[in-house]
């Protein structure tokens, strides 16, 4: 069976909260639909150019899996050695968390471009994976 993949239609907010600060069981809460709130603090994250979110769904020999990446470019710093969690909202206002207080967390991949002498600058290039039963939950933010 081929995967379905789909987009978010434009992100407006990127944002990271470490993982550890995040309510417990939030990918059951998800599953059942049941609300998912984040109350710990979202830093922001100022990217530059177009982020991108894909969402694919995909069968693993245990099961349905959903397998989210995001890529961003920024100027600032994101923990890649800790774990975290991404917030990221979309055009219409719809806000998604995507990692959980339990492992699995996302994985986060930095690859800095130094630019070029011609006037390229330079920036950080995020590439964050995370494939759970539920990797994409809705969510409201209370604190930001």
């Amino acid at each position: 069976m081929k995967n379905k993949n789909q987009s978010l239609p434009g992100i407006k907010f990127i944002g990271f909260v470490f993982a550890e600060k995040l309510s417990p069981n939030v990918m059951l809460k998800g599953i059942c639909g049941a609300p998912v709130g984040v109350y710990a603090d979202v830093t922001p994250v100022a990217f530059v150019g177009t982020p991108e979110c894909t969402i694919g769904d995909e069968y693993d020999s245990h099961g349905r899996l959903q397998a989210v990446e995001l890529k961003f470019a920024t100027n600032e710093f994101v923990p890649t050695t800790t774990p975290v969690a991404f917030v990221v909202t979309d055009v219409n206002g719809q806000s998604y968390l995507i990692g959980a207080q339990e492992p699995p967390h996302p994985v986060v991949k930095l690859t800095v471009n130094f630019g070029s002498p011609k006037g390229e600058s330079s920036v950080n290039l995020y590439e964050v994976k995370y494939v759970a039963i539920k990797a994409l939950l809705q969510c409201s933010v209370v604190a930001e």
